[in-house]
């Protein structure tokens, strides 16, 4: 038996009607295109759509569009199809950049992507939900052992699926009715469970688990694995923030709940981001030193660089350096200056005309030139390009439970407070929204629109103080 079960949730019927599509859309753009101009023979330009038909299974793949596991919400559907056409699309055109190829009508492949990106969302809101609902997906027999509520929150989910199941039953934990229009098969009992399998000719169970039962149910999946019956457990846990990975360690299933990335490769790339941003950004910063040093000696008399704990991922404890914006004592006078803090809840300090900034510290803020000794807190490690703000102690000892999912990750010179308000929003419940949006949605590409955006605000100065 195979044993890796890569497969075990591939939508097979979804990859050959695609292959079937994309061959009828080259043969249709063929027929289009060589109404407007001479074409060779159709076979000659027979590699383009060897070429662009496993790239653009291959992305689709990628995106998860061929595990019926997936939801198929109409944006998700409609963005992976473009990004599987312009990928391809993308690739094609660096195959005709490199080897040359100067013969092959341009306008038959326009024609040809333009009617890929068409025809293949036609496909997939149109003839994929037909297909999804058919009878094919429904051999196996299936019982159901849930709860009312469990039922409910099963089909909601199953319906936004390309699975499809033919529940032969239902078996509850307690004599509540699950549903009229399927028969109901009892409820569980570990007397009478086997002779409901046997009797029902049954390929699959799926348990739709109510939390209380959840460790009570591992004598019924013994019962069915003996039998050589097919299980599936949902694990109905109300962890409204995290994502679920599934693997094996050894022969015991893994469930790994988390809330930030696990994927080593976008890590990785991450970090490499930072080090390559940190190395321009030192040396931007040391010759921006040069007249910064002495504007800062001239203006006030204490240290150039000021360092100050910041708490940094998982509560590491690192120092954060900036160029000295204030004057020495400004912690002996921020106890006098509490009663004008501009944040709600006080777990922020900050006000307009502190009176404890300097000249030339009020140009470094206005500029954000302050924060570029940063970048050695980013080369160290202690902190990436983009990130959350990093607390002080004393706010993260204010911290209520919700709050600690900003320090789950490294802080950033910049981010998503940042680039959206910053020092206009005061409300600290909203930039730990800010923060937490970040962090759930997180990828390379929103840290270079962070990074772009944080670019122009710096050019206009905006949102800083």
């Amino acid at each position: 038996m195979d044993r890796t079960n890569r497969l075990a949730y591939a939508n097979i019927v979804q990859i050959l009607i695609d292959v079937i599509f994309l061959f009828l859309t080259y043969n249709l753009a063929y027929f289009i295109a060589g109404r407007v101009t001479n074409l060779r023979v159709i076979t000659e330009y027979l590699w383009i759509i060897i070429v662009f038909i496993p790239l653009w299974i291959a992305t689709m793949n990628f995106r998860g569009m061929y595990d019926k596991t997936t939801f198929y919400y109409p944006d998700r559907v409609l963005r992976n199809v473009f990004l599987a056409t312009l990928f391809s699309g993308i690739i094609l055109a660096a195959i005709f950049f490199f080897i040359k190829e100067t013969s092959t009508s341009r306008i038959f492949i326009g024609c040809f992507l333009l009617l890929c990106l068409i025809v293949m969302l036609l496909d997939r809101f149109f003839i994929s939900p037909l297909i999804g609902k058919s009878k094919y997906n429904e051999q196996n027999r299936m019982i159901l052992v849930c709860s009312p509520e469990t039922y409910e929150l099963f089909n909601k989910y199953l319906n936004k699926t390309h699975i499809r199941y033919n529940i032969i039953g239902v078996v509850s934990f307690d004599d509540r009715t699950i549903d009229h229009n399927i028969q109901s098969l009892g409820k569980i009992d570990k007397n009478t469970f086997e002779d409901i399998l046997k009797k029902q000719m049954v390929d699959l169970i799926v348990f739709a688990l109510p939390n209380e039962y959840t460790q009570e149910v591992e004598p019924y999946i013994s019962t069915c694995l003996s039998m050589g019956i097919t299980v599936q457990s949902i694990l109905n846990y109300n962890l409204k923030f995290a994502r679920v990975h599934s693997s094996m360690l050894g022969p015991m299933p893994l469930l790994t709940f988390h809330t930030v990335t696990l994927n080593p490769v976008s890590k990785a790339i991450k970090r490499i981001m930072d080090i390559l941003g940190a190395i321009v950004g030192i040396i931007l910063t040391l010759i921006i030193a040069i007249y910064i040093v002495p504007a800062i000696k001239m203006d006030s008399s204490g240290p150039i660089l000021f360092k100050q704990k910041r708490v940094g991922r998982y509560g590491r404890i690192f120092y954060c350096y900036k160029f000295r914006t204030m004057c020495v004592d400004a912690e002996e006078k921020k106890k006098e200056l509490r009663d004008k803090n501009e944040y709600q809840n006080g777990l922020f300090f900050k006000i307009k005309e502190d009176p404890r900034i300097t000249k030339v510290g009020a140009f470094l803020r206005k500029t954000s030139l302050d924060e570029l000794p940063q970048f050695f807190n980013v080369l160290k490690g202690d902190m990436s390009l983009v990130g959350t703000r990093p607390p002080t102690l004393d706010e993260v000892a204010q911290y209520d439970t919700e709050h600690w999912r900003r320090i789950s990750i490294k802080p950033g010179i910049t981010g998503n407070w940042q680039i959206n308000g910053r020092s206009s929003i005061t409300d600290f419940e909203q930039i730990v929204a800010l923060d937490t949006q970040y962090i759930d949605k997180w990828s390379i590409w929103l840290d270079i629109s962070i990074l772009f955006k944080t670019v122009l605000l710096v050019i206009r100065r905006e949102s800083a103080y």
